[in-house]
């Protein structure tokens, strides 16, 4: 499966190409040929690329899903939550932001349990709180958990609470299904350890804004279960006065950290980079083992989001110049 990646000479030569249709006529004769014929009979353009793309992943990670039982398949399942997780943030904040449900269906990457059918009701949903019904229809994990922060939420207006609930939730999830002594439960959960770690801190970062919460206040915002960001560090981040200390001292813990957060948006581009580069390589890892999976997993999403980004800037005009800056794993 791995052999059937675009490397990163055919992602510039997509790049390269003139247009939009000249794109998707690329995509038809690529890995990706049978879901572009079958979003071309429902859709054109922009959303038949997305439409294309979306159902290639999900059938993917449903294929891998297949290749498992018992306790692996438990692991692989996990893993995929974590689209589940970004698909509920996009929902959420699509519906707090009042997007139009085509922005909302556009950001979406159908993987773990959500469905593309699934997320597509959820779009279509009137109201943040119905999207939160909605996944409780579904029987979903997440729903009792937002349900549980829709109060807050409803009285501050601030997404944050849901967003550090689900987050919260996930990592709780996670550590107890990976607790066992195995070598698969073992990469899982340094996986989600250092997931863990890069959530605190870009909640952190976030935090130094909110200058009217004590540090009792704040530290209800960490998440226990890293593995290298502990309270400590959590609450020098969330000060201007102490960041760079913090950021100091995360660096002799070991976390691969480049500066300090002068800019939120590349400072958060930077962690998420830095733990993709992470997952991806641990394709060199037991090859009988789960470090393959969430390898793979790693790079192909990495190439969705990639031709995803290559297909606007086709429909926006926007430069190679500037497309090459937002690629991912490239």
């Amino acid at each position: 499966m791995k052999s059937r990646l675009l490397d990163p000479g055919r992602i510039e030569e997509l790049l390269a190409l003139p247009s939009l249709d000249a794109l998707i006529q690329a995509l038809s004769n690529s890995p990706y040929a049978r879901e572009m014929q079958e979003a071309l009979a429902r859709h054109s353009g922009l959303r038949a690329v997305d439409a294309a793309l979306g159902q290639h992943f999900h059938r993917t990670t449903t294929k891998i899903l297949s290749f498992a039982d018992g306790k692996p398949k438990e692991l692989i399942a996990l893993i995929l939550m974590r689209w589940d997780l970004a698909n509920a943030r996009i929902l959420l904040r699509g519906k707090h932001f009042e997007y139009s449900e085509e922005r909302i269906l556009e950001n979406l990457l159908p993987a773990g349990s959500l469905s593309e059918a699934a997320l597509k009701e959820l779009a279509a949903a009137r109201s943040l709180e119905d999207v939160i019904g909605g996944l409780g229809g579904q029987d979903h994990p997440f729903a009792p958990v937002l349900a549980g922060a829709l109060k807050t939420y409803q009285e501050t207006k601030d997404l944050f609470y849901l967003e550090v609930a689900l987050d919260r939730f996930y990592g709780t999830y996670g550590l107890r299904l990976t607790a066992g002594r195995g070598h698969n439960e073992q990469v899982v959960r340094r996986l989600l350890s250092a997931d863990i770690d890069a959530t605190n801190v870009k909640t952190a970062v976030k935090l130094q804004a909110e200058h009217a919460l004590t540090d009792e206040a704040r530290l209800r915002f960490f998440i226990p279960g890293g593995a290298v960001v502990t309270a400590d560090h959590f609450l020098a981040l969330t000060h201007p006065a102490s960041v760079e200390r913090g950021v100091k001292a995360l660096r002799v813990a070991g976390f691969r950290i480049a500066n300090v957060p002068d800019d939120p948006v590349a400072f958060e581009r930077a962690i998420n980079d830095e733990v993709n580069r992470a997952q991806r390589a641990l394709y060199l890892g037991d090859p009988l083992g789960i470090d393959i999976v969430i390898a793979y997993l790693a790079m192909k999403a990495n190439e969705v989001a990639n031709l995803r980004l290559v297909a606007r800037s086709k429909a926006l005009g926007l430069t190679r110049d500037r497309v090459r800056k937002e690629l991912v794993g490239v």
